[in-house]
């Protein structure tokens, strides 16, 4: 990515990565520091494709222990003074930043959303009324929208940027830049990933909400309505702690900038 040096960085998941990453310090000059080597190990993981797999939930835990590892680095003076060196590449990581906090303080509404339709489809449920079943599909198909429109904000930041050779003098300074670099890219491929395993829930329910799936369960077969109360029932209870996530990482989001601010505005 940056000729000119011995050692560049590359994308997450290449055979680069595996290689040892060094930050140096007047004290251990040499070895791998563990901040470092930390959110290498979380970048990793959030660019996983199996893990990408797994819940929602799951997907914001990733993120934010990638965060948690990012803040670790962030506090290491050898981590300040190579943003401090690089104001332009800082500017570029704090616009990324600020997309991720937008991005992800709309998902905590369409999280809060979600809980509110399937609570209004459980009254249909009960109540045996068609038209606030089709009411909450298409409540869920909005949703739907939303989050695929979230994905599509984030995607160029899951792509690594390319460091600009000569900007930084130090080589251990391009190697801390740009693997905060990286930690951002993954972090929005992460939220990507989240974004549209929501939306696939979402279209789920729109579909099972349906008049022509619903109204022949539901309204027609009322014996089987409490089974049917009881899976909404799971579906509140995954959306609870979706919430919860959601706002975790929106929160560690926004300290993250707050952090990145205070290191590229001299004190007074």
């Amino acid at each position: 990515m940056v000729s000119g040096f011995h050692r560049s960085l590359s994308l997450p998941g290449s055979n680069r990565l595996d290689e040892p990453c060094h930050l140096r310090s007047t004290s251990l000059p040499c070895r791998p520091h563990p901040a470092l080597a930390h959110l290498i190990d979380q970048i990793r993981s959030c660019r996983d494709p199996c893990t990408r797999c797994s819940s929602p939930a799951a997907g914001l835990d990733r993120i934010d222990r990638l965060l948690a590892a990012l803040d670790d680095l962030l506090r290491l003076p050898l981590a300040q003074d190579a943003l401090r060196r690089g104001p332009a590449w800082a500017d570029r990581l704090l616009d990324g930043f600020l997309r991720l906090v937008d991005a992800h303080g709309s998902l905590r509404s369409a999280a809060t959303a979600l809980g509110q339709h399937n609570v209004e489809a459980r009254a249909a449920i009960r109540r045996r009324d068609p038209v606030r079943l089709a009411s909450a599909a298409r409540s869920h198909r909005r949703v739907e929208k939303e989050l695929a429109r979230l994905a599509s904000t984030v995607k160029d930041l899951a792509r690594s940027a390319h460091l600009t050779p000569g900007l930084w003098a130090e080589e251990a300074d391009v190697e801390v830049v740009g693997i905060i670099g990286e930690a951002v890219a993954a972090t929005a491929a992460a939220s990507m990933a989240v974004f549209l395993a929501i939306a696939a829930v979402s279209s789920s329910a729109a579909a099972s909400l349906s008049m022509g799936s619903w109204t022949d369960r539901v309204l027609r077969r009322a014996w089987r309505r409490r089974s049917e109360e009881g899976a909404m029932g799971a579906m509140e209870e995954s959306i609870e702690g979706l919430e919860e996530g959601s706002g975790r990482v929106f929160r560690s989001l926004l300290n993250m900038r707050v952090a990145l601010l205070n290191i590229l505005t001299p004190s007074l």
